[in-house]
């Protein structure tokens, strides 16, 4: 079996690049299958289209629009990708999208779409399950335009009504499905919890770190700065921590420091940061290597994940800390709570007080710190990550048997 991951909607983000990472080494322990990954890429003619499109937005119709790049090029995604021994094919795209696409699964003689966060359609010839991320839109609609919570709406419930059934993250987002969404008789799978480390992050000896200049005691955020976020709860925290003491604490953090949807909202937190004289006591380190991320978090103190909004238990970083038992300090949003892990901590949503207090019971109980050997959390990961290929085998099990495939 032939099974195609689709980049295109993945990989403008970091966490879309782990996400697709996250599901290779599953599908690979399923019998007879053959993992490809489908990156697109612009040919010249949507560049220069693209390009056109942009500045008439933005000069004669004087509508700001952001330009958002994604974090890794071409090559150095196919790099990625083939480090865990996949198929990479790189296709073009012209005008018709979903044209290009299905002429390259066609090539490669596809048997199954998994996962895609396109809406291929009820006609596409191959089954297709689709990945649904999260309804920030429905909690948080100062975040969007008015166009895009309109946009967001209409592709979600289209995509309910063609797919024949649709993966998500936690038992959350399903709920938010079935709360503002016609459903139908869509299945809605929810697929496991599954922090399982990599090969060589406990051999990272050939990690220089000595570049970013860190310093010796250090919580680390490692998520790009969308405003839901929330950063600015965490640095009035660490100011609150300060205040009480702690002065020997710091941040660090990574993660692209762009927001398409509010182009000076990075601004605004470096000028918070000098209001409060913290301005030294916070790093940012941009968008960084994978294994310097991770070798980062190890020397961290714990994780900080303040988001006010998310599709999964935590975000990437939860699942990077908890795999390498590294504790991490998360906002009390539903979603969250749904991690089930004696290295969580966590405070009340927006409450740079309430954190304040977290991280204090955290230095303070320090000492207590549960400490795992590589074996125990490799032992762990493995557990997690045959969970999720039984999970990924009865998806695709359901998928391919409704459309007369054996699987």
């Amino acid at each position: 079996m032939k099974v195609a991951m689709l980049g295109a909607g993945f990989i403008g983000w970091g966490g879309g690049v782990d996400f697709l990472k996250a599901y290779v080494a599953p599908l690979q322990r399923l019998d007879d299958c053959e993992v490809y990954v489908f990156i697109p890429q612009d040919s010249w003619i949507r560049k220069i289209a693209r390009e056109v499109r942009h500045r008439l937005w933005t000069k004669v119709l004087r509508r700001p629009i952001g330009r958002y790049t994604a974090p890794l090029t071409t090559s150095e995604l196919v790099d990625v990708f083939r480090s865990d021994c996949v198929h990479v094919v790189v296709y073009d795209t012209y005008w018709n999208v979903l044209s290009d696409l299905k002429r390259a699964l066609r090539e490669h003689h596809m048997d199954v779409v998994f996962p895609t966060i396109l809406d291929l359609g009820r006609s596409f010839p191959i089954p297709w399950i689709p990945y649904l991320p999260d309804l920030q839109h429905k909690y948080y609609p100062e975040f969007f335009s008015d166009e895009e919570i309109r946009d967001r709406d209409v592709s979600f419930q289209q995509l309910l009504r063609s797919a024949n059934s649709v993966i998500v993250e936690a038992q959350d987002v399903k709920n938010d499905l079935q709360k503002f969404y016609d459903v139908g008789d869509t299945e809605i799978f929810v697929m496991p919890y599954t922090a399982v480390p990599e090969d060589g992050w406990f051999s990272l000896e050939d990690v220089d770190l000595e570049k970013y200049h860190l310093p010796v005691k250090y919580f680390l955020i490692s998520i790009q700065f969308w405003l839901h976020k929330d950063h600015k709860t965490a640095f009035d925290a660490l100011k609150l921590l300060h205040d009480e003491g702690y002065t020997d604490y710091h941040i660090v953090c990574t993660g692209k420091t762009d927001d398409y949807r509010d182009s000076g909202y990075f601004q605004r937190l470096l000028e918070g940061l000098q209001k409060n004289k913290m301005e030294n006591y916070v790093h940012f380190l941009g968008y960084i290597p994978k294994r310097d991320q991770i070798k980062i978090l190890c020397q961290s103190q714990a994780a900080l994940q303040p988001t006010l909004f998310e599709g999964n238990p935590g975000g990437g970083i939860a699942y990077n800390a908890i795999s390498l038992g590294i504790p991490i300090i998360l906002s009390d949003i539903p979603v969250n709570l749904e991690l089930k892990s004696p290295l969580a901590y966590f405070f009340k949503r927006h409450s740079p007080e309430g954190l304040k207090d977290t991280m204090v019971n955290f230095i303070e109980g320090n000492k207590e710190r549960l400490q795992y050997s590589q074996e125990e959390l490799m032992e762990q990961g493995a557990a997690r990550l045959e969970q999720l290929t039984c999970a990924i085998h009865e998806v695709l099990r359901y998928n391919l048997e409704g459309m007369g495939v054996d699987s």
